[in-house]
């Protein structure tokens, strides 16, 4: 093969490593973060399956054992955790998107979303009292379909303090159910969802608390507050009330029904 024939299969072997090289490495970051975000997911549905299931007076050892597998504090009498999607607990990637020009940053999330690869954060807390629990509180929020979905709910003897004075009903002063916006810097807007139940919830109401863990790792994204609380549907409606707000986003087909 001559010099010349030699230096233009070299160049079209350099300009093949270009082109094939960045895309292997995208894909392979692709799966990566695909992978850890299913399994952050597979983790977070562990961890409510467990708390979902503590009662006021377990043991303080109890909380810890259903918390596993997430980053646990202990202030005083206070154990709290707190987790983040998997995919997001790599900052470089998500900060080379931040970065991009124009509306491409958003058109990469918008991909990344239809990929399964959604942010999402949950908190997982409780209160100890000689060595037994006597509150617990949970809060799920992640990016939705439209806008962001709050999902938060509590256990207690009796309703926090700010929520008494809410509470106008027999209904409300045993389980306080109730709509909230969500405009946290940092946050695309949403809307969220409360409940909170006292030692005089009913297991149905106690049901209600059931976070959907599908809203964890969609291609779609739940799709209102009906999705990601499904189990609060019955109780509403046996009050006879609705989620109690709106943020103009299309309503949900399980609202329809």
């Amino acid at each position: 093969m001559s010099s010349h024939l030699l230096a233009q299969s070299t160049k079209r072997k350099i300009a093949a490593a270009v082109v094939t090289v960045p895309i292997l490495f995208a894909l392979a970051s692709y799966l990566f973060l695909v992978a850890a975000e299913r399994y952050s997911a597979w983790q977070a549905s562990r961890i409510l399956d467990r708390v979902e299931s503590l009662r006021l007076g377990d043991a303080a050892s109890s909380f810890e054992s259903a918390v596993q597998g997430c980053e646990t504090k202990k202030a005083g009498a206070i154990y709290d955790c707190n987790m983040v999607a998997g995919a997001f607990r790599f900052q470089v990637p998500w900060r080379l998107v931040s970065k991009l020009p124009g509306e491409l940053g958003h058109d990469v999330e918008a991909l990344a979303g239809q990929a399964a690869v959604r942010p999402w954060t949950l908190g997982v807390s409780c209160s100890v009292s000689g060595g037994r629990i006597d509150s617990i509180s949970a809060h799920l929020w992640v990016a939705g379909r439209y806008e962001t979905l709050g999902a938060e709910w509590s256990l207690a003897e009796k309703l926090p303090s700010h929520l008494q004075g809410l509470a106008r009903t027999a209904d409300q002063q045993g389980t306080y159910l109730g709509y909230f916006h969500i405009t946290s810097p940092g946050e695309v807007g949403g809307e969220g969802f409360g409940i909170h139940a006292t030692v005089r919830s009913t297991e149905k109401e106690l049901r209600a608390r059931r976070i959907n863990r599908r809203c964890l790792f969609t291609s779609r994204g739940c799709d209102g507050l009906c999705e990601i609380l499904p189990e609060a549907i019955p109780v509403l409606r046996e009050r006879g009330s609705g989620w109690g707000g709106s943020t103009g986003v299309p309503q949900s087909r399980c609202d329809w029904k």
